[in-house]
């Protein structure tokens, strides 16, 4: 039942780092305009390179390590003490790296300042501390009260195309004070530690193993708008974020669970509970797959009106890059168990590394001929192709661990649900307004349709509530 809750806190807290752009994008896509959205993409994606270096690989490794010492007070503070020593000298590190980039930046030097706070929120970082123990409650709750916070900031002070600076620095701030604000309530998780104990060689080199993927990652997800913004223009990097964003909000919604998982898994398979650790991932699957193409099914179906409808007039083109980035989801999807679960909760970084490296070395390279040619569908185009690639290698990687028929077992049946709940909503879009209450119908109509399907199909997830439930009136 712990796994349960965590699961539910987990997936609030990735929500919640989606839903404040997410939330606000209506009003602040009016406000700003294209240009305004180009400029902070732009330079919230250089940023994000530097603050890679300043993490360290910290989040995953810290997380994976503190959980291997759950139940050792005075080894998780040794370990605490020596990852945060290690992360603010790298975060320290990274801000001299920005400051002589920054000397070299003649263009939005401003911006670039402001963006620079997620180079402090990188140093006094420990959300990977509260997760590895599994105590998801502290970092929800203050995340959420800031969050809050920060939406009726962003609609009470961003009222003019001038105001970028100021949404800037409302979304970076608060960051800094959500990372800030979970400090206090280590005293009760930590006992004292001489600094004469502490050993920070034996964390440096797996720690920087797993920031090599992460470099990988970040990159590929941020290169898109870096490239479109070298190459083409502010507006078009506006357009394929307002896209991806929304792709990503629904994959965040989708795969948020994924957090939960990893400390259970990496005590499963400490204590050698192998076949335990596998059928978990297994229906780690199942739960990505029901979700994943709902949420592949839905973006689709409204595409054609939503981006009007919530980005306003001048962002057209944001419905048809919707429409054809929804598909990555489920690749998305699996590639987060394999990858983030699996090859995570048994040390299998090679195979993290060379997967990340991959997706972003074929990133660049189709980049460079497709954004040139067809801007911001370039690049949608590249994250698609790059995105089944990855996948496929990471498949062929737990090829001796898993077999195909488990992984995929009756795919068929969220398909078949998918397509025939896709039908309802593209049918009531296509002969209604654009209008909340008709895409809350729509919303309704196509889940109520999917979930009813999977039921008269027998979908695999049907038995897997069934037996959480019937656990749970056991308990």
């Amino acid at each position: 039942m712990k796994l349960i809750k965590n699961m539910t806190l987990s997936t609030f807290y990735q929500l919640m780092g989606v839903l404040v752009p997410l939330v606000t994008a209506p009003y602040v896509s009016r406000v700003l305009g294209s240009s305004g959205l180009g400029i902070n993409a732009f330079t919230a994606s250089i940023l994000s390179y530097f603050a890679l270096f300043a993490a360290l690989g910290i989040q995953a490794y810290g997380n994976r390590e503190i959980a291997y010492h759950q139940n050792d007070v005075k080894a998780r503070s040794k370990i605490f003490w020596e990852l945060v020593i290690l992360q603010a000298a790298a975060s320290l590190i990274a801000i001299l790296a920005f400051f002589i980039f920054l000397a070299f930046q003649r263009q939005y030097q401003v911006y670039f300042l402001l963006q620079a706070l997620t180079l402090v929120s990188a140093m006094v970082n420990i959300s990977w501390f509260f997760m590895g123990l599994e105590n998801f409650e502290i970092i929800v709750f203050r995340y959420t009260i800031l969050n809050l916070i920060i939406v009726i900031l962003t609609f009470v002070l961003v009222r003019r195309p001038g105001d970028l600076w100021i949404y800037i620095l409302l979304m970076m701030g608060s960051f800094l004070l959500a990372n800030l604000s979970v400090w206090p309530f280590l005293k009760r998780e930590l006992v004292r530690v001489s600094i004469k104990e502490l050993e920070l060689r034996p964390h440096i080199g797996p720690a920087v193993a797993l920031l090599v993927p992460q470099i990988a990652t970040t990159a590929y997800m941020n290169i898109n708008k870096s490239m479109l913004g070298w190459m083409d223009s502010s507006s078009s990097v506006a357009y394929f974020t307002q896209a991806d964003m929304i792709v990503r909000t629904a994959f965040t919604a989708v795969s948020s669970f994924a957090a939960a998982f990893l400390p259970r898994l990496s005590n499963l398979f400490s204590e050698g509970k192998i076949e335990e650790g596998k059928k978990l991932i297994l229906q780690s699957l199942q739960l990505m797959y029901v979700m994943s193409f709902l949420a592949i099914a839905g973006i689709i179906g409204v595409s054609s009106n939503f981006a009007v409808f919530f980005f306003g007039k001048g962002f057209e083109a944001v419905g048809n890059l919707m429409a054809i980035e929804a598909s990555v989801i489920l690749f998305f999807g699996i590639a987060v168990v394999l990858r983030s679960q699996y090859l995570m909760a048994v040390r299998r970084t090679k195979e993290i590394t060379i997967a990340s490296i991959l997706a972003l070395l074929i990133n660049i390279i189709f980049n460079f001929p497709l954004i040139p040619l067809l801007g911001a569908l370039g690049a949608t185009i590249t994250v698609m192709f790059t995105e089944a690639m990855v996948t496929f290698y990471l498949l062929w990687t737990v090829r001796q661990n898993f077999r195909y028929r488990d992984l995929f077992h009756q795919i068929w049946k969220y398909l078949i649900a998918a397509g025939l709940a896709y039908l309802v909503v593209v049918s009531i879009n296509q002969h209604s307004s654009a209008t909340l209450i008709s895409f809350v119908i729509q919303a309704l109509s196509g889940t109520a349709v999917y979930v009813l399907v999977l039921y008269l199909i027998k979908a695999p997830i049907v038995s897997l509530i069934a037996s959480i439930i019937q656990s749970r009136k056991k308990a």
